[in-house]
């Protein structure tokens, strides 16, 4: 999914928590999923701040990719 997706999805889900009398066993595994989310998001938030970075730091956008590669 991508970021926009997943916010979207977790806005659901905070709507659906807070409005709805769900059974125990149904929240927890919208409460889960959302936990899911949240990680993702913000897994995806450090990765662009760290891109950020390291472009205005180097001047292109080169830095990055080598990174990514030497990383694997």
């Amino acid at each position: 999914m991508s970021f926009s997706k997943d916010i979207e999805e977790l806005e659901k889900i905070i709507q659906r928590l807070e409005k709805e009398a769900l059974p125990l066993e149904e929240a927890m595994e919208i409460f889960e999923r959302g936990i899911t989310l949240v990680r993702s998001c913000q897994a995806y938030l450090a990765e662009a701040q760290q891109k950020v970075l390291l472009v205005s730091e180097e001047g292109n956008e080169s830095t990055w990719e080598q990174q990514k590669e030497n990383e694997n």
